[in-house]
This record gives C-alpha cells, sequence and structure tokens, in this order.
C-alpha cells in the first residue's frame, strides 16, 4: 500500500508536520508574514496560494497576505481571482499604489476596458503619471467594415454591407460605440437600401456589474420595377417606392464572478408595424481564470403577440486566445418564430424570411498596439415563410480597427 499511495503518505507527513509546528509554537501574524514572504520571495505561487488560502481560514485577512497572494494568481495568469484579493487590500489600504496597478492591468488583459479605465479615475498622481492615463484620448477606436452576403437561391440577389465605428469614452467613466451601416440588395424587380445607426453604451458599477443599454435606428427605402418594353431606353425608374423606419432598443446587466460571467437583458422591436419583445440570460464560464478560453451560451425568449405565442432562441458560443495577438469566437444561433435581436441589439435581422439557424467564426489578430484586423465567416440558413421553402446565405466580412 505504501508503493501504490506515496503521494498521500507524503502530504499526510506535510499536514503531521504542520499541525505539530503549530501545536508547538502557535501561529500569529509575524509567523503568516514571515511564511508567506519567503513564498513570496521564491516565487513559490501554488504553494503561497495554499498557504493563504489556510490563513485566511484561520482569520489571518490583512493587506500584505491579500497582496501576496493576488500577486500569486496573476503570475499564474488566472486574473479573475487575483481581482478579489487586489480588491481586498485596497480595502485594507487605498494610500499604496501597486495594488491599484495591478488591478488595472488585470482589466486590461481580460478586456475590460471601461473598468480599467474607470479606476484610473481613483489613482493617485504619481500612479497617474507613471501609467499616462491623464492622456488615455478620449476615442478609443476607429472601425471599418466590409462584407457580402451570397444567396443560394436565384430568386433572391447578393447583398453588400458597410459599417464605419466609433468608440469614445466620457470622462473616463462611460463608454460609447457609435456605427453607421448600410445594407444594399436588389434585382431588376426590386432593390433595397437600408441605412442604419447604432449607439451602444456600457457603464461599469460596483461589485463587478455592468450595465448596457443601446438604441439601432434602421431605415428601409425599398423600390419596386414593373416590365417595360425592351426599346424603352432612358433610366428605368421604380413604380412603387416604400419607406420604413424600425427601432430597437435594449439592456442587459452583466455580474463577474472569479470562474463566471451571468447577464440578463430585454429587447424591445418595432419592425415594420410589429411590436417584439426579448428577452434573454446567457452565461460565459471562464475555465482559467482569464479571457483565454470562454464557453458559453445565450438563451432568448420573444413574442410579437403580447406573449399569446412565445417562441426561443439558443446560442451555444466559445472563444479562445491561442497568443496575445490572435482571438477567435465561434456561435450558432438555433432558432424558431421569428426573427430576433442579438448581442445587445446590435445584430438586426429585419427580412421576413426567417433565419432558423446561424453559425458565424470570427478571426482577430493585433497587427500593433494600436491596429487590429479581423475577418468574419456566416453561414445563415433561410426559410421563406409563404411558401415554406428554404434557401441560404454565405457571408464574409471583414475590418480594421485603430486605435489613436
Amino acid at each position: 500500500m505504501h508503493a501504490r499511495y506515496p503521494h498521500r503518505l507524503v502530504l499526510f507527513s506535510m499536514l503531521l508536520l504542520a499541525v505539530n509546528a503549530f501545536s508547538q509554537q502557535g501561529i500569529n501574524t509575524q509567523i503568516v508574514a514571515k511564511r508567506s514572504y519567503g513564498m513570496y520571495l521564491a516565487k513559490q505561487w501554488p504553494e503561497l496560494i495554499v498557504y493563504g488560502d489556510s490563513v485566511l481560514k484561520l482569520g489571518f485577512d490583512y493587506y500584505y497576505i491579500r497582496m501576496r497572494m493576488g500577486i500569486a494568481y496573476f503570475e499564474l495568469k488566472k486574473y479573475r481571482i487575483a481581482e478579489e484579493h487586489f480588491k481586498k487590500a485596497i480595502a485594507f489600504n487605498a494610500s499604496e499604489d501597486l495594488a491599484f496597478e495591478y488591478l488595472y492591468f488585470i482589466y486590461i488583459y481580460t478586456d475590460r476596458f471601461e473598468e480599467s479605465r474607470k479606476l484610473s479615475t481613483t489613482f493617485s498622481k504619481a500612479l497617474k503619471l507613471k501609467l499616462k492615463t491623464d492622456s488615455l484620448p478620449a476615442v478609443d477606436c476607429f472601425t471599418a467594415e466590409f462584407g457580402k452576403k451570397i444567396s443560394s437561391s436565384d430568386a433572391l440577389p447578393n447583398a453588400n454591407y458597410l459599417q464605419l465605428g466609433l468608440s469614445h469614452y466620457i470622462a473616463n467613466k462611460v463608454s460609447l460605440f457609435h456605427a453607421y451601416t448600410y445594407y444594399g440588395q436588389g434585382n431588376d424587380d426590386w432593390k433595397v437600401h437600408q441605412n442604419q445607426y447604432y449607439l451602444g453604451m456600457n457603464l461599469p458599477l460596483k461589485s463587478r456589474f455592468m450595465l448596457s443599454g443601446s438604441f439601432h435606428f434602421l431605415e428601409r427605402n425599398t423600390s419596386l420595377y414593373s416590365s417595360v418594353p425592351v426599346q424603352m431606353k432612358g433610366p428605368l425608374l421604380p413604380t412603387t417606392q416604400e419607406r420604413a423606419f424600425n427601432y430597437v432598443e435594449s439592456v442587459s446587466l452583466k455580474k463577474s464572478f472569479n470562474y463566471f460571467d451571468v447577464s440578463a437583458g430585454s429587447t424591445v422591436l418595432w419592425l415594420d408595424s410589429v411590436f417584439q419583445f426579448q428577452h434573454n440570460v446567457s452565461t460565459t464560464y471562464f475555465p482559467f481564470a482569464n479571457n483565454r478560453l470562454g464557453i458559453g451560451a445565450a438563451y432568448y425568449l420573444h413574442s410579437r403577440d403580447n406573449y399569446a405565442s412565445v417562441y426561443s432562441a439558443f446560442v451555444p458560443f466559445v472563444s479562445y486566445k491561442p497568443t496575445q495577438r490572435l482571438s477567435l469566437f465561434a456561435s450558432y444561433l438555433n432558432n424558431s418564430g421569428q426573427n430576433i435581436a442579438e448581442w445587445n441589439g446590435f445584430v438586426v435581422n429585419n427580412s421576413p424570411d426567417l433565419t432558423t439557424g446561424k453559425f458565424t467564426i470570427t478571426g482577430d489578430y493585433h497587427l500593433s498596439k494600436k491596429m487590429e484586423v479581423y475577418a468574419t465567416y456566416q453561414y445563415e440558413d433561410k426559410l421563406v415563410a409563404e411558401s415554406k421553402s428554404t434557401y441560404n446565405f454565405s457571408s464574409f466580412f471583414a475590418g480594421i480597427k485603430y486605435k489613436p
């Protein structure tokens, strides 16, 4: 038995030695400080975490043990757990800059830029000068994205897509994202030109809460053409023109934990004189306590007739960062009943044809600190309600993001 379970004997022996040491000399703050500092100097991060957890359970909770545990988790890239310890350290002593500095970079490394900006407003003058947070530009980034949707149906033409975006901050506490989108599609019988404006807002709150809201305006111009004699010359004029205005408003609240993000939200849509309610919940699991891998799902409950009929949509997704420069994201929408607005009202489908399934994969690559490029492939399954026929779109998008 001894040869079969040697690791258990070693662990048991270590526990006996620890109990014997405590029983002989007791444990006090000086002992905790000396041992934890020794592990810190030796960079024994796993051992420091185990020891720190044990003394916290015994009631030895103070600034330096929290700082050392925070640094240990930070060095192991478990940023979301390190965050908790640095916040505790700040609660014990807010006059030291080091915990604020670590916390700032935790937010940067986990892509929580709104929280990093808000935290920077509490920095001392010395830390603001060191990290240059006083000179952070109000404009965060510019984006430009182009795309094409290729239809599998001869009756439905391909579509073109263009989006220009601007992200900026107000007093380093609120982030706003503005986007103009153009969507064009048509053939000899009809043409659609759609202009869209999207405004998204993120406001970090206390206790790891994030409040998000959005407003999305869509103006669609449809031109219908009738057949004309072949010998007729000059530009073909539409026989019927229609102009429609659509609106989408969304709000959501997210709570972050050490290994999870959980959010809930509601969206109201006015699409072609139809009033639609939509509610969603989502969760994302971060198994490494950082943003290297995220596995999650969103569930949508939606109705367009005051809940007389209720439909649902399910969107599993995964994000992965194989390197610091490269990020990958994939999702799949399974939907029934009617089209929905996704991702806090940003993606709106006001087509009369139902999207029953949609697979999306995106790759984002950092060329430098100021420049990113990204590309997206999307495959949509579409259902024509009147004829019950189906077709699909294969879409390709490419974009660039510039940080001044």
